[in-house]
């Protein structure tokens, strides 16, 4: 699947925080952290913030073909328990 990194660098490449991001994480990585509650910031890695997680996980539920909030809640429904 899709490197993160290189997908944000082309779909937002005025945002200077694509270039923090960890260059081998993909989507696939990130929807499996998110089914295992694993910390999406961490995951994405570099200066990953609310923007960021918010754009990602909209690419993320385009790539999968699932609704937005599918991904949202995933990541929210998570993190509560956690």
């Amino acid at each position: 699947m899709t490197m993160i990194k290189a997908w944000y660098a082309k779909a937002y490449p005025t945002d200077d925080v694509g270039s923090t991001l960890d260059p081998a994480v993909t989507f696939t990585d990130l929807y499996n952290a998110l089914q295992v509650g694993t910390c999406v910031y961490a995951t994405l890695g570099g200066d990953a913030d609310s923007i960021v997680r918010e754009r990602v996980f909209a690419a993320l539920a385009d790539f999968l073909d699932v609704d937005y909030d599918h991904i949202y809640n995933l990541w929210f429904n998570k993190k509560r328990r956690n």
